[in-house]
């Protein structure tokens, strides 16, 4: 017989359910991208706009919100790509990945992307990154993660997880599987936890699928790589019984020891839970409970494989059809970026590092080691610029990207100007610096941020949602 919910909760939790109920509400952080900028960078400009930060220890790109006049997301320093908002849990998952330039890693699933660009911004877009996620509404806010965090290494695809590796070869040397879950971290979502738990037909059918999951990232990696398995729940049916049943099965993925980090209380995972055993090798695996750190509860488990899967289990599907990628002598290539010049004075040799693919409409270029992608993608690389009437118009993060190299087309707006066209998303400047119908907006310490449209009479409007703060 299926519990009630407030049993469920009984029996996960035991006697520190009151504990889980009544705990404090967890605190706001951010983390900052180090391809765009540091900690120190981060710090200032916002402590100059009313925030008050502080470092979190053993976390260096960590930063705990004290105080805030108003929310990080609507500061231009966050369009700009300089931090992401992101739990403190959320961030130690690819801790653990231990992600590093040059190497192969897929994301199971990806969407929003926080997790995804943490990763990125590890590898320092050198490698293959790999970003899948199910939900199709989910992939924009992905793509515009990535983008913003200025991701040129990254291909992005829509599928089952499950389905993987039919289209993808076991080459990765790492794989995040941050598994869809109960949500049973913390209690700010109770009552969808609850509505969740309660309408759903069979709960145990959440635990199979992320087995299923965590079975085809290993199927993915390669002899000798690292597999990271984590929710954002406390649940151990979603967490320490799922990993107990694959090394169960399959001795040779080993769960790795993780190290300390000094700003986190962790618990070792539980071995034993509700009348079963599970192996003491998951004392290995890390909890975060929210009522003994300023964030949500998660778990983390770290796996290697060392040896093959048997025939049976291990990849045999034929290599998926390959996309060949384009240099920037291809005749249509090389003519995109003569206009491309032509409008913002970026000399083409500036993009020789990049490959490109182009569908007439929109250019995309990924780094240089991408010769070739899997099809079946749904988007590959970053956007480059985007056709508009005769004129290729870059995209804001390629504008970010190629901030020092444009030399045409630019208005540097003051403080009075930035300020009404975050506002009103229009201002008035000198009618003779606007070279073209989409002139490049440039202000103080962000330099090129963003492409807007020429409404004639030295009027330009900024066609973004108008809720951003400087």
């Amino acid at each position: 017989m299926k519990l009630t919910f407030d049993e469920h909760l009984q029996k996960i939790f035991g006697p520190e359910l009151d504990k889980y109920l009544r705990h404090a509400p967890v605190g706001e952080f951010i983390r900052v991208n180090t391809l765009r900028a540091n900690a120190d960078d981060v710090i200032r400009e916002l402590s100059r706009r009313g925030f008050e930060l502080e470092r979190v220890s053993g976390l260096d790109d960590a930063l705990r919100i004290l105080s805030m006049p108003y929310d990080p997301t609507q500061s231009l320093f966050h369009f700009a790509g300089w931090f992401v908002k992101q739990s403190l849990s959320s961030q130690l998952p690819v801790r653990f990945l231990d992600a590093r330039p040059g190497q192969n890693i897929i994301d199971l699933c990806a969407a929003p992307g926080s997790k995804t660009s943490q990763i990125a911004t590890a590898m320092r877009n050198q490698g293959c990154l790999y970003a899948n996620d199910l939900a199709g509404k989910r992939m924009t806010p992905l793509a515009a993660r990535l983008d913003a965090m200025l991701v040129s290494h990254a291909v992005l695809y829509n599928m089952a997880a499950e389905r993987l590796p039919h289209v993808l070869p076991p080459v990765f040397d790492r794989v995040l599987a941050d598994v869809p879950c109960s949500g049973l971290g913390h209690n700010d979502t109770l009552d969808e936890s609850r509505w969740r738990y309660e309408t759903a037909k069979n709960p145990a059918s959440q635990y199979q699928l992320q087995y299923r999951i965590l079975m085809t990232g290993c199927r993915l990696l390669k002899v000798g790589g690292k597999i990271v398995y984590s929710t954002c729940s406390l649940n151990p049916d979603e967490n320490e019984s799922v990993v107990d049943e694959l090394i169960s099965r399959y001795p040779f993925m080993k769960i790795a020891d993780t190290p300390p980090i000094s700003g986190i209380h962790f618990r070792p995972g539980i071995t034993q839970y509700d009348g079963r055993s599970f192996s003491p090798d998951l004392a290995k695996t890390l909890r975060v409970t929210p009522w003994e750190n300023d964030t949500q509860g998660f778990y983390v488990a770290v796996l290697e494989k060392t040896d093959e899967f048997d025939e049976r289990h291990r990849h045999t599907d034929p290599e998926a059809p390959q996309t060949l990628t384009r240099t920037m002598d291809d005749p249509e290539i090389a003519s995109i970026l003569e206009n491309i010049e032509r409008y913002y004075g970026i000399a083409p040799q500036h993009f020789s590092h990049f490959r490109f693919l182009c569908n007439g409409r929109a250019l995309y270029c990924l780094d240089s080691h991408w010769e070739s992608i899997s099809t079946g993608y749904q988007r590959a690389g970053i956007c480059l610029a985007k056709k508009r009437g005769g004129i290729w118009r870059l995209s804001h993060s390629m504008i970010q990207r190629m901030n020092e190299k444009i030399t045409r087309n630019t208005i540097e707006l003051d403080e009075t100007q930035m300020s009404e066209i975050c506002n009103t998303g229009e201002a008035d400047v000198d009618a003779g610096l606007v070279e073209s119908p989409y002139p490049v907006i440039k202000y103080g310490p962000l330099g090129c941020l963003a492409t807007t449209y020429d409404l004639g009479n030295g009027r330009i409007r900024w066609k973004r949602p108008c809720n951003y703060r400087m």
